[in-house]
Parts: C-alpha cells; structure tokens; sequence
C-alpha cells in the first residue's frame, strides 16, 4: 500500500515518536525524584517526632499530638505527592498511554485507596495503643508490605524496566523493614526501632538525588 510518505518521512516521524518517549520517561523520572524526597521527610517525620513531641507534663494528651501530627504529616505528603504527579500528567497530556494505563489499572484503584486507608488506620494505632500487641504488630507491618508492593507495581506501571533510584528505593524500604522487625521481636527498643527505618531515609533521599540528576543527565544526552 502506498502511505505517501518517503523514508526520510518516517524516519522523521519515528524521531518524533522516540523523542516524545523520552520526554515522557525524562518528566516522571523528575516527578519520582519530588516523590522520594517527600515520603523520606514523612518517614523521618513518622519515626522522630516523638522523641520532639513528647513532653511529661502533657502526658495525657501525647496520643492526640501524635495522631494530629501523624495525620497532617500524611496529609500533606499526600498533597504534594498528587501535584507533583497531577504536574507531570498535564505536562504530558491526559491522553498519553501512561495515563490511560494507570486510569484503566483497577488494580492500581484498589492498592491505592487500600493503601490510604490502612495508612489512616496506621495512624490511629500507632497514636494510640502502638505495637505491643500481635494485633498492632499485624496491621503495622501489614501495611508497610502493601505500600511496598503499591511502590512496585507504580514503579513497573510507569517505566516497565525500574531504573537504578526505584530499586535502591525498594530494597532500603524493605531492608528497613526487616530490622524493625528486628528490632520490635528481639531487641524490643524504641531506639532500635527508630534506627532501623534510616536505611529507607537515606534510601530515599539518595534515590530522590541520583533521579534528579539522572532525568537531567538522560534529557541532555538526548537532546530532548
């Protein structure tokens, strides 16, 4: 069949094509860059504040200031997460195919509204009652293992082959699970506890620099 169009013509379009790819990897790898930086502030906020927050002389109302700061530290992040991705999309376009994918994905709609709502649930255990129970420790650890596999699935969903930031974000999120693991079965220690998580701190951070530079580094390289 006869297109009308020579070779230098497709080659031409083919160009577009690729360089509109790499435009769309360059702005959700800068995108996933905001993202790192602001959960390893949530985390760092999530695990430390009570050592700032707690007072004695307001003993009785520790649990509320832990859940109001829980939760508007987990509002926030939120917030800033969906603009940044909410930015990135419009920048792109709607209709662009990691777009329909992640509408038509009803298994992304359900990790992710699952995924708020045990985090929502989180907060109020933590807050109030903390792990001292096999109950507490089950939810706990329930949901830290559901945002891992919500991280991992996005991860695939958006890149297909996971660039080198997304693994050392995961495999950080999951060392530091296993030592407070660790930590709440053997050595039982607030302490311990608390140090455990600053592998996904650092992790993530890392992860938050290494992508930035690199979506930079990627557009330079191909002169998007």
């Amino acid at each position: 069949m006869n297109h009308g169009l020579s070779e230098r013509d497709i080659a031409d379009l083919t160009g577009v094509a690729k360089k509109g790819l790499q435009f769309d990897f360059y702005i959700f790898r800068k995108a996933y860059g905001t993202y790192y930086a602001i959960w390893a502030t949530a985390i760092l906020l999530f695990v430390y504040l009570p050592f700032l927050t707690y007072f004695p002389s307001i003993s009785q109302f520790i649990p509320y200031v832990f859940f109001s700061v829980y939760l508007t530290v987990f509002i926030l992040a939120m917030w800033v997460t969906r603009k940044v991705f909410r930015n990135a999309t419009e920048i792109i376009g709607f209709k662009s195919i990691f777009n329909e994918k992640r509408r038509n994905s009803l298994e992304m709609r359900f990790l992710g509204i699952l995924s708020i709502f045990m985090f929502v649930v989180l907060i109020i255990i933590i807050s109030f009652y903390g792990i001292t129970n096999l109950f507490t420790f089950l939810i706990f650890y329930g949901v830290v293992i559901i945002i891992s596999l919500h991280q991992l699935k996005n991860l695939r969903l958006t890149f297909g082959n996971i660039p080198i930031e997304g693994t050392i974000s995961l495999i950080s999120y999951l060392l530091s699970i296993v030592l407070s693991l660790s930590s709440v079965i053997v050595g039982k220690s607030q302490l311990d506890f608390s140090l455990s998580w600053l592998p996904a701190i650092f992790g993530w951070y890392f992860s938050a620099l290494y992508s930035r530079y690199s979506s930079k580094k990627f557009l330079e390289e191909f002169n998007v």
